[in-house]
């Protein structure tokens, strides 16, 4: 007879470990229980596992699915990749964020740790048109958060969060303001908004989560190959924080060459990257910063800056080229451009010229504040997805043969804009609409940028 949520630590496991190898549908026939399979969406897999497995019964308690132990249950999807590497597919989802009694905990006294510092997590692997319950549960792991490595960061994370409540600005928190513990947007739509003790401001209903970035390096650690991936602390009892900062401290005001000379770099190197060199002999990282742990953990993106000596930037920020086929069919709401800046974290290093030589003048942590992503960002985006849609691209064609778009350029808008991202304009992908100009059936690639004068905003504190 099952035990409902009255199992032990040991026994939870132990019965996780019987359903490895399985399906959801092989899971749900050894049971009584059965689901109907048009009803079984994402969030019905944990629900099957919670009945058919333990015999839990459908609930929304404010405590731990297994009360006597203290172990909350979680069942999670990741995926193999093109290249063979396993990435989580999704956040974990923890619980809901209560504005009006959470900022009055400790950590240690709060409903996030009462209800998650033990997690049995599930995995399951997804794979592309398959049934839902024809997924494989493959692993399974008990997550103690009292003793993982992670404990220190993801205290400072829920911190981070509940101060912003503390603050009347609940309703400015960004999933991009943690490193790996994030307050993701839930709830029917959007729209779903709370009430917070400190602003008379709605602010959307969140919760607390595991941000896919964490969730990724979680199934490489525990599902797939994990040996080769360096990490920045190593052995050091560093915070990331204090760490990265000894560093920055470290190399502060020095010039160029005297990097290239105390780092060991041929002062013969051209490379396009060699500032970006840099930075990975700085953190004695012998592949790229990007790709150590806690950079891919914490979804930390680390760019170079050049300011010039008369203060400015020359180069705007690019992101990778978008297909016009997608943005036609995703409203900005729905799009992976503003999942990126609402999760990503940005780590500019600045170099400045001075007298002649570049200068590294320090870092900048930052993140793009969701009022401007849902205002300007998404200006952007709609008038994008409009001239897509239309097929209004081609404005006119100048004396010179060049095509003038009406993608909104960098005086559209002080945030972003559009141009080409492509080799050269004959590096094209197919429209869905043709341009009406030309009659194109094929542009151009495009991508989204940040402007060089918004950049240079975000690092005025660097090069004042």
């Amino acid at each position: 007879m099952k035990k409902g949520r009255k199992y032990s630590e040991y026994e939870i496991s132990m019965i996780a470990n019987t359903a490895l190898g399985k399906t959801f549908r092989q899971i749900e026939k050894e049971d009584l229980t059965t689901f109907e399979e048009k009803q079984v969406q994402k969030g019905s897999l944990g629900q099957i596992i919670e009945t058919a497995l333990y015999g839990i019964e459908t609930n929304s308690e404010s405590e731990p699915d297994f009360i006597d132990a203290g172990v909350e249950l979680k069942v999670t999807p990741y995926r193999k990749n093109k290249n063979n590497s396993l990435s989580a597919k999704e956040r974990l989802v923890l619980n809901i964020i209560n504005y009006m009694t959470e900022y009055a905990n400790s950590f240690e006294n709060s409903h996030f740790w009462f209800k998650n510092h033990k997690l049995e997590i599930l995995w399951y692997l997804y794979e592309d048109n398959k049934n839902n319950l024809d997924f494989v549960l493959t692993h399974a792991n008990l997550i103690d958060l009292e003793v993982s490595e992670d404990l220190k960061q993801i205290e400072k994370d829920w911190n981070t969060i509940i101060e912003k409540i503390k603050a009347g600005k609940a309703h400015e928190i960004s999933e991009a303001d943690t490193m790996y513990l994030g307050a993701c947007t839930k709830g029917e739509s959007k729209k779903s908004v709370r009430t917070q003790p400190f602003s008379d401001i709605k602010a959307k209903q969140r919760a607390f989560c595991f941000k896919q970035s964490y969730m990724t390096q979680l199934v490489r650690k525990y599902i797939g190959d994990y040996h080769n991936v360096e990490k920045i602390l190593k052995d050091s009892s560093d915070t990331f924080d204090s760490f990265v900062n000894r560093v920055v401290n470290k190399y502060k005001g020095k010039t160029q060459m005297e990097l290239i000379q105390e780092l060991g770099i041929s002062p013969n190197c051209n490379s396009k990257a060699i500032f970006m060199m840099i930075v990975n002999r700085m953190f004695q990282v012998k592949s790229k910063l990007k790709n150590t742990e806690e950079f891919q953990k914490a979804k930390i993106i680390p760019k170079t800056i050049r300011v010039e000596e008369n203060g400015t930037i020359e180069q705007s920020m690019s992101f990778p080229y978008f297909s016009f086929e997608y943005i036609f069919n995703t409203d900005f709401e729905d799009s992976t451009f503003r999942e990126e800046l609402e999760t990503t974290k940005y780590m500019f290093f600045v170099f400045k010229k001075e007298k002649g030589e570049y200068v590294f003048k320090g870092i900048k942590l930052w993140n793009m504040p969701e009022n401007v992503i849902d205002t300007s960002v998404k200006e952007m985006y709609d008038k994008t997805r409009e001239v897509i849609r239309t097929g209004n691209i081609v404005n006119h064609i100048d004396e010179q043969g060049r095509r003038l778009t009406n993608f909104p350029g960098i005086s559209d808008n002080g945030v972003c804009h559009v141009r080409p991202h492509g080799r050269n304009a004959a590096d094209t992908i197919p429209l869905p609409v043709k341009d009406k100009l030309t009659g194109a059936d094929r542009y151009t690639k495009q991508c989204f940028w940040f402007n060089n004068n918004y950049v240079k905003e975000i690092i005025a504190d660097i090069i004042k």
